[in-house]
């Protein structure tokens, strides 16, 4: 069978690899022109094509991310169009429990609960995320590795005898996990140059072999491509008035109502939706109580998603991640806003790179800061910190890398 597999980028030359092992005739194309020349020379090892541009011909089949532009084809005659994760599916044989976490906002943080949850119940955890990859121990995630999130790496996880698989996907999935969430769809997106929408890449998640889960008020919306998903949320809710840097009491509904206090390390209230996720896959797997509101008393947030520190005299709100957009901006800032924490209050959005900045919708950005009458400056990206007022003395600090 011909295969062309379309973009090199996001895990197109494993795939690749897997159908030369099967015989058959590849050529895999670098569409985005950026794939290293070391990966490139790998393939050819591998008596896979390589190519710059599509070559014409007719092929049996094209596989190509469901975010790839159609335009790449070019003059090929493509045979039958598989997605990334259509194919992932085809060919992952990875019989570990897992877990697959894909949505709009809050998959890290999403992911990154249900770990300590299952390893505070005394369960060996691997996770696999936007952070990096390697398994959950007492102290949090240990990070072995750097790793994409895109649906192909879901065959290349670590080896190892663990419990529980927990995985971030950018857009889809395997079709295969044992449970299978999708924390929300808070902007259906275009992608594919708009020919498509997020939601047709990240339906691919559902599992036929287990639980789908999806927030409840989108659950008739999903139920279009799936039947029987399960309904998330209300788990978890707030009584006490939120504070910056103090703790948040909350009542959780897990089998009977208990009431705790979360950690005032983090902003909490960006979390209440990652927790009820959290609490409906551990519920599913039997995590007993006592184990999940300890988890979640002593849970300290993730790295860069909500954090508040102290640096210089000031305190600083740190996001530091690839999804960084107007909507994550602005439920920051209405978080801080029910703190009544934005009195001398600055926005700095620094795009890691060049290349990330001119992804910005500086637009949407400007005029969703502007509605919280917070003062913006945005960095050129190219490493150069500005000078922050002595007079500031909350920074809202937005760090938005590229997706690895």
């Amino acid at each position: 069978m011909r295969v062309l597999v379309l973009d090199m980028v996001h895990g197109g030359d494993l795939l690749a690899r897997r159908h030369q092992a099967e015989g058959d005739d590849v050529t895999c194309v670098d569409v985005y022109g950026i794939c290293p020349q070391s990966k490139k020379d790998e393939l050819a090892a591998y008596d896979i094509r390589v190519a710059d541009t599509t070559p014409a011909g007719r092929y049996d089949m094209t596989v190509m991310p469901k975010h790839c532009p159609r335009r790449f084809i070019g003059d090929a005659e493509p045979g039958e169009i598989v997605t990334f994760s259509q194919d992932v599916k085809r060919f992952i044989d990875d019989t570990r429990f897992r877990i697959e976490v894909t949505g709009v906002k809050g998959k890290t943080s999403a992911c990154y609960l249900i770990s300590k949850m299952l390893h505070d119940s005394g369960r060996t955890v691997l996770l696999h995320s936007s952070r990096g990859e390697g398994p959950w121990a007492d102290d949090g995630h240990r990070i072995d590795r750097k790793v994409s999130i895109a649906p192909p790496y879901l065959m290349t996880l670590a080896a190892g005898d663990y419990d529980a698989v927990v995985c971030e996907v950018s857009l889809g999935g395997s079709g295969k996990a044992d449970i299978a969430c999708i924390t929300n769809l808070v902007e259906d997106y275009g992608i594919a140059k708009n020919t498509f929408k997020a939601s047709e890449a990240k339906r691919d998640v559902f599992t036929d072999r287990g639980t789908n889960i999806v927030l409840e008020s989108e659950r008739e919306f999903w139920s279009q491509y799936h039947d029987g998903l399960v309904g998330y949320g209300g788990r978890v809710r707030v009584l006490s008035r939120p504070a910056l840097g103090e703790g948040l009491r909350v009542s959780v509904d897990y089998d009977g109502e208990s009431e705790v206090t979360l950690d005032g390390s983090y902003i909490a209230t960006e979390y209440i939706g990652a927790m009820d996720l959290a609490l409906e896959v551990c519920h599913r797997m039997g995590v007993p109580r006592e184990s999940v509101l300890r988890s979640l008393e002593t849970f300290r947030g993730v790295p860069g998603r909500g954090e508040i520190l102290y640096e210089d005299g000031r305190t600083v709100v740190r996001e530091r991640n690839p999804g960084i957009s107007h909507i994550s901006i602005g439920r920051t800032l209405e978080c801080l806003g029910e703190m009544g924490a934005l009195d001398g209050a600055m926005v700095l959005l620094d795009p890691v790179s060049r290349k990330v900045c001119d992804k910005l919708d500086r637009d949407q950005i400007e005029r969703v800061v502007a509605e919280h009458g917070v003062p913006l400056v945005i960095t050129r990206g190219d490493g150069e910190r500005p000078g922050i007022p002595s007079d500031v003395r909350l920074l809202i600090e937005f760090v938005k890398e590229g997706y690895q």
